[in-house]
């Protein structure tokens, strides 16, 4: 059974999640003179006045993160002129008031269910755990022509959610996700007769209805975008074909363009890269990532060891529409670069949906780093939890019993969670799996 959505709204809310010996994220040099976004208090028409995003129960409204691919934005991507030689800043503006988001979060963040693999895509972090998250103009960051807009309508509640997805040139993909209102200019576009929107569904009893709009709208540097005002804040993700692909274990369990994931932040000019660098953090401002990269870890993939990405047999994300909810993840924490964690969907039978911490031991086979676990015919054993939180602020959850881990092959592992709240890897023995073990598979 899936949660509720008051499960998933705070789960959502706290927006929590990684490192490992993975490609880092390219870094690119700005040579261009920096245009800093000055600080401009919004004001808002009658028909942009922000409202909170109300997502489905069972996965963030289709708004949250425009999911067209690049290469398909209509016949106007051959329009955008090509890319500058790596190195050139593509984006010279600050999305965001400097003082008006409390941090900007690494690649790498989980919150099972909805991300159970390290995110993506960065976010602008607004409001801490039961705060009322602030309304915040959004800027575009570079001279830039939209693509597609999307926009889900939750009809009767008067609220609805946007997405918008931007390139600064034709081998660059940039989107926005979780806006509360668009300019009036992106609003016009939602008014043409060529929109195309889905069938009405209703979810948790209220009637949805989602559309997008296939464009190409030239607009600069600092031009409103929109706002925000989602518990969420607001996503800002992006993707270079330019780069090679990124080095998951399995490259055809994921669509194209994820294996092409990059954080925005050193596409920027390098005084607007400098400023965003001061706000790298947990998802509340206070813990700062040291570890290398900065920008954070999105592809922490070890092929022929635990750490990384795992599927259930026969479902990847390379199926259209398939949500990672039934997988799981070997990672590392997002700030805490050094601290391994389960970040456990819905798929391991007796282990609730979260985020599990431990303290890695150097050598033996239990508490070992998901980097050390290899097809060696071993079983490895995870007890003595941690507590609280990880140094980026997720919650590690407990739980209740010991989880025995094994990889039967280089490309499968076994999983399964035994014993009680009282149990350790010490007085549970012998270490045997039984028929409750889930297999995964890259």
């Amino acid at each position: 059974m899936r949660p509720s959505w008051s499960i998933l709204a705070i789960v959502l809310s706290l927006m929590l999640t990684a490192c490992g010996d993975s490609p880092a994220v390219p870094t690119v040099v700005p040579t261009a003179t920096s245009t800093v976004m000055p600080t401009r208090a919004p004001t808002f028409a009658p028909s942009l006045t922000p409202t909170a995003v109300v997502p489905s129960p069972t996965r963030p409204p289709n708004s949250a993160t425009p999911t067209r691919t690049a290469g398909s934005p209509g016949q106007g991507l051959a329009q955008i002129p090509a890319c500058p030689e790596m190195g050139k800043p593509l984006f010279t503006t600050m999305p965001m008031a400097l003082d008006e988001f409390l941090a900007f979060r690494p690649l790498g963040w989980t919150s099972p269910p909805i991300h159970v693999f390290p995110a993506k895509h960065s976010n602008f972090a607004l409001a801490r755990p039961g705060e009322t998250p602030p309304t915040r103009a959004v800027y575009f960051p570079g001279d830039l022509w939209v693509t597609e807009i999307n926009s889900t309508e939750y009809v009767g509640l008067n609220k609805t959610g946007y997405g918008l997805t931007f390139y600064p040139c034709r081998e660059f993909k940039s989107y926005f996700g979780h806006l509360s209102g668009v300019s009036d200019k992106i609003l016009a576009q939602l008014k043409t007769s060529d929109v195309q929107c889905k069938p009405p569904y209703e979810t948790g009893g209220t009637p949805v209805k989602a559309c997008s709009k296939i464009t190409l709208l030239r607009v600069n540097a600092g031009e409103l975008a929109g706002y925000s005002g989602d518990a969420a804040g607001v996503d800002f993700g992006a993707v270079d074909y330019r780069i090679p692909p990124l080095g998951f274990a399995n490259p055809n369990h994921y669509m194209k363009e994820m294996l092409h994931y990059v954080s925005p932040v050193g596409y920027f000019t390098s005084e607007v890269k400098a400023q965003f660098e001061t706000k790298l953090a947990s998802y509340d401002g206070t813990a700062l990532r040291t570890a290398e990269p900065k920008v954070g870890l999105y592809m922490q993939d070890i092929p022929g060891t635990a750490q990384g990405n795992w599927f259930l047999p026969g479902k990847n994300l390379a199926i259209p529409f398939l949500q990672p909810d039934e997988f799981m993840a070997l990672v590392h924490d997002y700030i805490g670069a050094a601290e391994p964690i389960f970040s456990v969907g819905t798929s391991v039978k007796g282990l609730r949906v979260g985020v599990y911490g431990f303290h890695p031991q150097p050598a033996g086979q239990i508490n070992r780093d998901f980097g050390q676990v290899k097809a060696d015919g071993s079983i490895y054993c995870y007890d003595t939890f941690r507590v609280d939180r990880t140094a980026g602020g997720i919650p590690l959850g407990r739980p209740n019993g010991i989880l025995l881990l094994t990889m039967p092959t280089t490309t499968t592992l076994r999983i399964e969670k035994q014993g009680t709240a009282t149990s350790t890897c010490a007085s549970t023995t012998p270490w045997i799996f039984t028929d409750a073990a889930t297999t995964f598979e890259r």
